[in-house]
């Protein structure tokens, strides 16, 4: 995709081996009736929480 939307540039994979078939499979309408129907909660120990929450908050300031 960022091929396409930029034919210009040029792309460097940081390994070859680095492509997850799984995560080709998720779309926005699954992504949707899984929000919708609370289909798979996930839980988190309250410390790990804390430590994932900072480095989100980290990726949301740079977006």
């Amino acid at each position: 995709r960022l091929r396409k939307e930029n034919p210009g540039k040029t792309f460097h994979e940081v390994s070859p081996f680095a492509d997850c078939p799984n995560m080709k499979l998720t779309t926005l309408e699954k992504i949707l009736w899984s929000l919708e129907d609370v289909v798979y909660e996930v839980t988190v120990p309250e410390d790990i929480a804390v430590r994932a929450r900072h480095a989100i908050d980290g990726m949301l300031e740079i977006s």
